[in-house]
This record gives C-alpha cells, structure tokens and sequence, in this order.
C-alpha cells in the first residue's frame, strides 16, 4: 500500500475506531459484566422485536409503492419541470425528523389543515390517522420513499434500450417486455432501496415517538425509555444485542446488493419517452402527500386555529423566555449550539470522506467499503447507548459526545457520495499534475477538490441537515446547557405546548428548505 494511500485511510479508520467501534465494543463489556442478569429472548423482547419488524415491513412496502412510479418517470420520461420534481420529491429524506413529524400532526390530526379546511367542511368526514399503525406507516413512507425514486430512477436511467428494443422486436408487448426482460435487470436495485428503507424504518425513532404513541413500542423507542424513564440498562442491553444483530445482518445484504445496484448514481435519464397519462395524477398526490404536512409545519407556527387568523403569538412566547424551563435553557441557545454541532459535524464528514474515498477507489479493497458503510447497521440510541458505558471507564461530556455521533449518522452516506464522484474523476488531471511535479497536497485542493465540488457541498449540507435534525442520541444524552432544536422542539411539544412547538419546527423546516435550495439549485433551474 501506496504512502499516500494510507495516509488517506488513517483519519477515517481511527475516527471509526474511536467513535463506533469502540463504544459498541464497551457496550459488549459491559454486557458481560452483567452476563446472567441480562434477559435477551424474553417474551417482552419477541413481541418489540416483532412489532418492530412488521411495521417497517408494511412501512417498506409503502415507501417502494409510492417510490416505483416517480423512478419510472424520472428514469425514463422527459416531462417539463422534471428537474424540479426529482429535486424537490427529495426533500422529505432531508427533512429533521421532528419537523416531518409535526408537519404530519398539523397536516392529519383531528385539528389539522386537511381535516379543518378541506375534508370536514366539503365532504363532513375526518381522516385521522394520527396514533394507529396506518399513521406510522404513513410517516415512515413519507420519509423514506425518495430512497427509491433516486436508486431505482439512477438504474432506470442507465438502463440499455437494446434490451427492450430486442424484446420488441421478438413480438412482446411493452408489460411484458418490461416483466421479463428489464424488471429482472432491475431488480437489484429495487431490492437495495428495500433494504435501505427497511433499515430506516426499523430504527425509526421520532415517527414512533410522537405520531405512533405510546401504544407502540418498537425497539428503538424501547431502549430510549428504558434509559431516560425507567433507568434499566439491563432491559436496554437486551434489545440493543438483538437489534445490533439484526440490523448487522440487513446491512450486510444491502451492501452485497448495492454494488450491483449503482444505488448512489446521481445519473438522470434524457430519453425522450412519452410521458405516460397516469403520471400527472401521481405527481399531483406526492404533491399533496409530501408538501402539504411540510408547508403546514410552516403555516401553523404563524397560525391560530381557534380563531382562524394569522398570528406571531407562538413565536413571541417562545422567544419571551416563557419556554426557557422546559428546555431547561434558552430558545437562542439552542439554535446557537445547533447550527455549532452541525456545521462542527458537516465539516469532519466531508473531511473524512474525501480522504477515506479516494484511498477506496486505488486500493480497491471490499473490507474498507464495507466498514466505511457499516455504520448504518447501528441506530442513533444505540450508538448514545454505547457512549452511555463509555463513561464507566472514561469521562465524557455532551460535546465531545454528539458530535461524533452525528458525523457517524451522515458519514456512511457523505462516503458514497463522495466515492461515486472519485469514481467518475478523469485520473489523467491526476496523473498530468504528478508529472508537472505536483505533491500530494497541491493536487488535493487545487485539482481534486474544485472538480469534486458538488459532491462535496452536497455532502456538506446533507450532513448538516441530518445533525441539526437529528433526535433519537441528542434525547439520550441530553444536557441542558447545550440544548439541541430537535430535542427542545419535542419537550415543547410533550409538554403540552404545542403551538410553541410547531413555531420552533417552522425554524428548522424554513432553515431545512434553504439549505436545499442552496443544495439542489442547479437541478432546480434543469441545468
């Protein structure tokens, strides 16, 4: 191994050492400190367990439902606006958790725009799904369909047309050329966002938290209240063991699956393929689906519904101060420490990425790929779980905690982003700046950095979105002087005081929105 190349890989590897590895190894430890007191396959663990698994089955099922249509449209068609499509049916992935979550409760609840302005008054009928197993699977989907539209779309869009012209030819009909002889060539990646999506769904934690209730009780949302409510790290050491494995092994099928799915592809399709009739109608009802819970987040931070009038009360009193003793600090300070985390996190993200990527795509060696991506087998609580123990040997605080935890969440993502661009990068500006005597850091920020440019601000943003939104550890491990928008948003909320809670869910979806723009706008202009 080349210097230079290990040079590379050195800062990721140590990062994953120190930052995932050993916490869950700790966690291990001190498992087996506890060896026979410790209950894994009891009766209450099978039933999370199954629980857990078949609402993300039904979750997984929907979101690829919703997801097959808009990838055949933008893998295949051409229609007018479609960058603005493709961009903009993305942003529910980006979206902080707790925003999408308040979004769905001001969108769908009894109160709620849809059924106080549009189904009781026209038709006198309610659509409640809020707290049942439809609302869960329906905040999971909405979440996690645009997995698909994007894999599933990169492989349609790359998909040869020799295939089905050949098809044509032997006299078969367009379904069945599409049944036999391209959905076999798809299906890879239709497995791949599956498993992707299964992953996201199974560790769901805000979805379940806020929109399920406590009626539901998955896995992840087990552990967190045996940490904070119940105080029985036994019972969480259990769950965590069984989700570890399970998860584990998801992960490991979907990183044998990704390699023969192009999964992070950022290729769109330019064939000029009739637009099918039925395309509008699905873009009007994703339009509805996923922009209406999003832009009534926003209307109902500036909203009262007892009166129906436009009002900034909900953000007066949650800059008054009034708010302070339920977040157990101030609403600025929040916002203060949550863009200092997030920009913290986004910067170490792209750091480790480049670097970890580029030694990746010389070396060529699957274990690196596969260790590099294995940190989405490990759910946000877990991970804080394992930080948990770690402060049985060595002293940590908040900070030198969630950052790391939240470069962990978006690193494995920013990874392959990065690496598909590395992966399409001309080597011969490499090797023509090597011959004219360049070093190793020459050719890093004046070639390889400004070529990789939009896979780097798009990894950038991407990871700061995740962190400012992030919920599930920042919960865990809680400090009140370092408050975070995403938790404060939901003590708000479960203290009862929701209106304040929806006006600080309308900061970050606002925020969440520009970030994307600045993101998203050279596909948002069709270049």
């Amino acid at each position: 191994m080349k210097k230079s190349i290990f040079f590379e890989l050195t800062p990721a590897i140590f990062f994953m050492a120190g930052a995932y590895i050993f916490p869950i190894v700790i966690l291990f430890v001190y498992t087996y400190k506890l060896s026979g007191n410790v209950s894994i396959f009891n009766t209450l663990n099978l039933q999370i367990f199954k629980f857990t698994t078949y609402q993300a089955i039904l979750s997984t099922i929907l979101a690829v439902a919703m997801g097959l249509p808009g990838a055949y449209l933008i893998g295949r068609t051409k229609f007018k606006f479609k960058g603005i499509f493709t961009a903009l049916s993305t942003v529910p992935f980006v979206m902080p958790s707790i925003s999408m979550t308040l979004g769905f409760i001001s969108f769908f609840g009894h109160s709620g725009v849809l059924n106080t302005y549009f189904l009781w008054p026209i038709f006198h009928v309610r659509f409640e799904p809020l707290f049942t197993l439809l609302g869960v699977v329906m905040g999971n989907a909405f979440y996690n369909f645009p997995l698909t539209m994007v894999i599933v779309g990169s492989a349609i869009s790359t998909l040869d047309p020799i295939y089905a012209e050949a098809a044509k030819i032997d006299g078969a009909s367009r379904l069945r050329s599409f049944i036999s002889v391209e959905l076999p060539i798809l299906l890879p990646s239709i497995i791949a966002s599956a498993l992707l999506i299964f992953i996201y769904c199974f560790i769901s934690f805000t979805v379940m938290l806020v929109i399920g209730g406590a009626q539901f009780s998955t896995l992840e949302v087990q552990i967190y209240m045996y940490l904070t409510t119940l105080l029985d790290f036994k019972g969480a050491i259990g769950l965590t063991l069984i989700q570890i494995c399970f998860i584990g092994l998801i992960a490991s099928v979907f990183s044998i699956m990704r390699k023969s799915a192009g999964t992070f592809s950022q290729e769109v399709s330019r064939t000029n393929s009739k637009f099918p009739s039925w395309g509008l109608f699905y873009i009007l009802g994703i339009s509805v689906f996923v922009f209406g819970p999003i832009l009534s987040q926003i209307f109902t931070g500036f909203w009262n519904f007892q009166n129906s009038t436009f009002t900034l009360e909900w953000f007066e009193r949650l800059f008054s101060g009034r708010m302070d003793p339920y977040i157990g600090n101030s609403v600025l300070s929040s916002i203060l420490w949550t863009f200092t985390f997030s920009t913290l996190s986004a910067i170490l993200t792209v750091a480790l990425s480049i670097t970890a990527a580029h030694a990746v795509t010389k070396i060529k060696v699957p274990i690196f790929d596969a260790l590099f991506t294995s940190a989405l087998a490990v759910s946000p609580v877990t991970l804080a779980f394992g930080y948990l123990a770690v402060q049985n040997y060595i002293p940590l605080t908040f900070p030198f905690e969630i950052i790391p935890i939240y470069t962990m969440l978006s690193f494995p993502i920013g990874f392959q982003t990065i690496l598909a661009g590395w992966q399409r990068f001309p080597s011969e500006i490499d090797e023509s700046a090597s011959v004219d005597g360049a070093n190793w850091f020459q050719k890093t920020f004046m070639i390889r950095i400004p070529v990789l440019k939009p896979q780097i601000i798009s990894t950038f943003f991407f990871a700061f979105a995740i962190s400012m939104g992030e919920m599930g550890a920042t919960l865990v491990l809680y400090d009140p002087r370092f408050p975070m928008i995403s938790a404060s948003a939901y003590k708000l909320f479960s203290s009862m005081h929701v209106p304040e809670a929806q006006a600080f869910g309308a900061i970050l979806t606002v925020v969440t929105f520009a970030i994307f723009y600045v993101l998203e706008r050279p596909i948002l202009r069709d270049n």
